[in-house]
This record gives structure tokens, C-alpha cells and sequence, in this order.
């Protein structure tokens, strides 16, 4: 009887120890210098990198917000399993963004508001080190995005200083220098970060080691108006209403807010076929400054495996890539058996009519 008793418990222990949950852990944090760094989440002295990823998990897993800073600032986290690759989007990044009240220029059918676009990588292996990254190609990679931007950040050796530019409270902060290739061609630029008279405290992570910050990855366009030309009325928009792909880039209710491992490209731009992933990094892909507001800097509130919604699955989002990655990046889990049809623009229906539509994973022709 003691045996049988056992066995049961061990069962029961096994099934706990399997359950999926939507938490994270937060295994990297590494913000570019931005308004809202040692806030969002706040750090103290001696706080260490582990500390600050506590911190970080802590906040998203409460909803609450995670400040990236300016460009090639990241967060690199982990549910507790694999996100598997299955027919439709299988991740929902959240932000902050949101739509302007009334657009100068387009009123309320705007697209503009607040948004701050970040790149979502993906990591496939046992650990952090050793994982094979992958980025999920997004609406603008094909197009405006620049694969190979790096740059530096020197640690302020002041909090203040000489300032005459507007809303600055220090106009020559932090140096920076950056490289990329453009057309064909390898540029250079250098500069300062300002320091923004609306936020006092050091915009240099505390907890970071070393004189400078080094980032290399994807940047996407600028997407700000200044529709007062004083730096005080600033629209920052999407790059279509279907553009897709992109953290803090849509509303967190959107279906955009979403994400598809089978967007996944290697290094070299390259669809590659993932059954599922073991790490999700976000990182803030914009290098802007937009008067009052400061820096476009990604913010992060959350992540969740759609696949652990009840019925998601039986009635999956779907967007299609509508630029340079294969329509055969869908995929789909065979125990699903999906009846609609998909047009190349993610639209559903029952009964298609002339076009090109995706039916169970695949591109069909309906003439």
C-alpha cells in the first residue's frame, strides 16, 4: 500500500512540475542610456545585474513597465518551456504605445501617437551563451531597416553641465559614435545624448561595469513629426496600418501586438524553419530624439504564449509577410484543422473568391 501511495503522489508531483505558466524569467537586461533608466524598473546602489533582472521580472510579470532606453537597449527573457511554432502567431509582446487623441495631419483615421518600435530576436539552444539567434523579420526588414548598425556609448563624467539647447539640462551627456553600411556603403556619425530637463537622475545604468556600452543589430527608420518645428508637438507613427513585427509598435489589444516564429531570418537574411524557441530578447531598434519627449526608447509590459489561451488555437491570428519571406513560413500543427481561407492581407473567410489564399499552412490558388 505504501508503494501504491507513493506512485500516486509522484504522479501528481510530475503533473505540478509540468504545468505551463505565462510568467518569465528575466535572464539579461541591458538598457542603452534613456530618460527612464534606474526608474523603470528603479535601481539602488549596489544593485547588480542579477538584482536588476529580478526587478525586471517582477514588473512584467505584474504588467508593469520595463524601460529599454535609446538604441540597442535589451531585454532577454524565458517562460517556463518552449514556445512552440504553430500555425498563426504564438507570442504577444506588450508596450505602451497608443494613437493620437486628434493627428495634425490625418485627425482621428490617424496611425500616429506613440510608438516606439522594438526588434524581437529569438533564441533556439540550452543557454543564453550558447543559443542560435534569429530575428523575427518584420514589416520594414525587407525595406528601410539597417542590419548592421553598432554603436558605442561613453559613460558620462558629469551630471550636468553647460546646456542651451531647448528642454536640455545638459547638452554634451553622453558621446556616442556609431557605424553602418548604407547602399553599399560604410558610414560613420558621432554626437551627444542630451540630458533632458524633465528626468534628474544619471541615465547610465548603476549597475553596468565599464567606461562604454557597445550595441550592433538592426535599426529601423525614424518615425517622428515635429509638426510645431519647435520640438514640441511630436507625432510618432506606424509605418502603415499593417506594418507588423515590432514591439511597442501598435496598441497591446492589436492583433499587431503579435508575433509568428515563423517570421524567423538568420544573419543572413535567410527564412529558417524553428519547431519552437527557448529564449525571447526585445531590443529597442530606434536612434531618435524628439525634443520634450527625449529619446524613442522601446518600453516592455509584458509576454504571453498564445498557445496557452484556451481555443487560440483553434482560431489562430494570422499575418502575412507581405514582403521578401517565403509564404511557406507558415506553419501549422496537423491535430488543427483550420476551414478559412486567408488572403495575403491576414483576412478570413469561409467561402474565398478569386486570389491567392492560405488554406491549412499552404498557398492556394483559387480561380
Amino acid at each position: 500500500m505504501k508503494r501504491a501511495v507513493v506512485w500516486v503522489i509522484a504522479l501528481i508531483v510530475a503533473e505540478v512540475s509540468f504545468a505551463q505558466t505565462q510568467e518569465v524569467e528575466v535572464l539579461e537586461y541591458h538598457p542603452a542610456p534613456g530618460q527612464y533608466v534606474n526608474t523603470l524598473p528603479e535601481a539602488e546602489e549596489g544593485d547588480s545585474h542579477e538584482d536588476m533582472c529580478a526587478k525586471c521580472a517582477e514588473s512584467l510579470n505584474d504588467g508593469e513597465l520595463v524601460h529599454l532606453g535609446t538604441y540597442g537597449g535589451y531585454i532577454t527573457v524565458k517562460f517556463d518551456h518552449a514556445v512552440k511554432n504553430k500555425l498563426g502567431s504564438d507570442i504577444r509582446i506588450k508596450g505602451n504605445g497608443f494613437y493620437s487623441a486628434s493627428d495634425p495631419k490625418y485627425g482621428k483615421e490617424t496611425i500616429g501617437g506613440s510608438f516606439e518600435p522594438g526588434i524581437v530576436y529569438v533564441g533556439v539552444g540550452n543557454s543564453v551563451e550558447s543559443a542560435q539567434w534569429y530575428e523575427l523579420a518584420g514589416s520594414e526588414y525587407y525595406t528601410g531597416e539597417i542590419h548592421d548598425f553598432s554603436i558605442t556609448y561613453h559613460k558620462p563624467n558629469a551630471e550636468s553641465g553647460d546646456h542651451s539647447q531647448n528642454f536640455s539640462s545638459y547638452d554634451n551627456y553622453i558621446y556616442w559614435e556609431s557605424t553602418w553600411t548604407e547602399n553599399g556603403k560604410k558610414k560613420s556619425d558621432s554626437g551627444y545624448h542630451i540630458k533632458n530637463t524633465f528626468h534628474g537622475q544619471s541615465y547610465w545604468p548603476m549597475w553596468e561595469e565599464g567606461e562604454t556600452l557597445t550595441f550592433t543589430g538592426g535599426k529601423l527608420p525614424d518615425n517622428a513629426v515635429d509638426y510645431s518645428g519647435k520640438g514640441t508637438n511630436w507625432v510618432l507613427y506606424r509605418y502603415a496600418k499593417d506594418s507588423y513585427g515590432y514591439v511597442d509598435a501598435s496598441l497591446n489589444t492589436d492583433v499587431y501586438s503579435t508575433f509568428d516564429i515563423s517570421w524567423a531570418v538568420d544573419k543572413d537574411g535567410k527564412h529558417v524553419e524553428l519547431e519552437e524557441v527557448n529564449y525571447i530578447r526585445v531590443v529597442s531598434a530606434m536612434f531618435q530624439y524628439c525634443g520634450w519627449l527625449g529619446e524613442t526608447s522601446t518600453e516592455v509590459s509584458g509576454f504571453e504564449d498564445l498557445h496557452l489561451e484556451e481555443g487560440y488555437d483553434e482560431h489562430p491570428i494570422i499575418i502575412t509577410p507581405r514582403s521578401a519571406t517565403p509564404i511557406s513560413v507558415v506553419n501549422r500543427d496537423d491535430k488543427v484543422k483550420d476551414p478559412y481561407y486567408y488572403n495575403l492581407m491576414g483576412v478570413k473567410t469561409l467561402v474565398p473568391t478569386k486570389g491567392l489564399y492560405i488554406h491549412e499552412g499552404k498557398l492556394v490558388v483559387v480561380k
